[in-house]
């Protein structure tokens, strides 16, 4: 007899699958009531019907809930609960402030051996396990188990959202030459609900990014703007920032010198420096005698970072990335502006963050594809499998790290320093990966080391259908399931309530436009 998932899934490729792409270059706009509805996006007049297929699927109108799905890597019944108990502002601010949250699964997770040897690595020890071919079992797949831990885990959502986001703007390459774990662990997340200020001057210390970016060989004896140039294009004021290539070559002459020692960390080398006369992007720097020793001549990158951590057009590109990553692809003038005053003169990323998450603007977004590695969170999050402990790193099959590959989302791990895109047309196409890996890895009864274990009693809370697609409602969609998808369920569960029906009921649930779509 064939899977009742196998004939299900047929359908719902020519059904409601065909939304979730076509949506995904169509947003779709999620109104809480008639009077909040704003104007559809220009865009979607191409697919009318699939989009408003798609919209009639996903009527999310708690505002609290649109919040919970915004900041977290996906709704769990406790998020629900805190927000219902909390209100809006309160579990926003509970969320931005993660130190007084109680973590303490989380906590006990960080003392397991494999991540207590990842996060106590001197970059010495990474450079050479990288030189010893060992790199990949010692760090490089325990910084995505850990990563993908918290991600799951934690209830520290907020923290990890902002985690992903820095991790794309301050990007360099998980496998490049074995330092990137410090780079995020001791550089990107301590900042990441800080100051804006701290964590540039932290990037610009980061030995992992002066390597990858060729900065460590930039020398008065031999330029490369490499770094220059993407502090400026990426991390600061951003492309259309108003420098120019002039202001790239002056500032690579003002950073010679910033480089690392044979341990991997930071050095300031003046023998390097160029101390001749230097103007770069409205900065100008007098020529002085040639240092060998310390750190003279440093102050002029200091000053040049300093000045880029204040300029508006810094404050402009951060506050635009963060609306684009929380509320809309395309925001308004308004809200840049409104996020932009306040970023301050140090760049407050909490302040800015209660302006991007105010209600108005949660309320307003329109729906937003889930990224790979965030859909993978937040099956794992909503189902609640039980997840194996590993026995061996090098055998086991390790649920947590993989899926993200599989859907061609590993973690930090875009090949380019720009990170991965935060557009929805990258990520459409990839719908079919997304359906194997959950009918083969997130959703799924296979008992094995490092795996995910389904259990479908916890579905189940009387043996009938209602009952288990209530608790399907409840527990994935917190009551806001569509009319559509609750159909689906009954059709998959018609024959009778059987734990393999019960998993697929899950897995069309977790496959459902409506799921992939935040």
């Amino acid at each position: 007899m064939t899977e009742p998932h196998r004939h299900s899934r047929r359908q719902w490729l020519r059904g409601s699958a065909a939304a979730l792409g076509a949506a995904a270059l169509a947003p779709a706009v999620l109104p809480t009531d008639a009077e909040a509805q704003p104007p559809r996006p220009s865009n979607t007049t191409r697919l009318p019907g699939l989009f408003n297929q798609l919209t009639q699927q996903t009527q999310w109108r708690s505002p609290e809930l649109r919040l919970v799905r915004r900041v977290t890597q996906g709704l769990t019944e406790a998020d629900v609960a805190r927000v219902q108990a909390l209100g809006y502002s309160g579990y926003l601010e509970e969320q931005l402030n993660p130190s007084g949250i109680d973590d303490s699964e989380m906590d006990a997770r960080l003392r397991d051996p494999l991540y207590v040897r990842l996060l106590g690595y001197t970059p010495k020890e990474l450079i050479d396990r990288d030189d010893a071919g060992s790199i990949y079992f010692d760090a490089i797949l325990p910084m995505s188990l850990l990563t993908a831990e918290r991600a799951v885990r934690s209830r520290r959502q907020l923290q990890e959202r902002m985690f992903e986001f820095f991790c794309d703007h301050l990007h360099v390459p998980v496998w490049f030459e074995g330092l990137p774990p410090i780079h995020y662990e001791r550089v990107i997340r301590p900042h990441v609900l800080g100051s804006f200020g701290d964590l540039t001057r932290a990037s610009m210390r980061s030995t992992a990014m002066l390597w990858y970016l060729d900065q460590v060989w930039s020398t008065r004896f031999g330029l490369n703007e490499n770094y220059a140039r993407e502090l400026m294009e990426l991390h600061t004021v951003g492309v259309d920032g108003g420098y120019t290539q002039e202001d790239v070559v002056g500032l690579a002459r003002v950073l010679t010198g910033w480089s690392m020692n044979e341990r991997g960390e930071f050095e300031y080398k003046a023998g390097n420096h160029d101390f001749g006369a230097k103007r770069a992007f409205g900065m100008s720097f007098p020529a002085r005698p040639q240092a060998f020793s310390g750190t003279s001549g440093m102050e002029e990158g200091i000053a040049f970072g300093e000045m880029l951590i204040r300029h508006p057009s810094t404050k402009r590109y951060l506050a635009t990335k963060l609306l684009r990553w929380f509320v809309t692809p395309t925001p308004t003038e308004k809200q840049i502006v409104d996020v932009m005053a306040a970023y301050g003169e140090q760049g407050d990323i909490k302040a800015m963050l209660r302006v991007v998450l105010s209600r108005d603007n949660i309320t307003r977004a329109p729906a937003k594809l889930k990224r790979p590695a965030h859909y993978a969170a937040s099956v794992l999050r909503a189902v609640q499998p039980e997840l194996r402990p590993i026995a061996d790193i090098r055998r086991d099959y390790l649920v947590l790290a993989y899926p993200q590959s599989g859907m061609r989302h590993p973690y930090m791990n875009w090949s380019t320093p720009d990170g991965y895109p935060d557009k929805a047309e990258y990520w459409a196409g990839l719908i079919v990966d997304r359906w194997n890996e959950v009918e083969w890895n997130l959703v799924t009864d296979f008992d094995a080391p490092g795996r995910a274990v389904t259990n479908p009693a916890r579905f189940n809370p009387d043996g009938s259908i209602d009952g288990v697609v209530r608790t399907i409602n409840t527990r994935l969609f917190a009551g806001e399931m569509s009319a559509a998808l609750d159909g689906e369920l009954r059709a998959a569960l018609r024959g009778g309530v059987t734990n393999a029906r019960i998993l697929n009921a899950l897995r069309l649930a977790v496959s459902a436009p409506e799921f992939h779509f935040y």
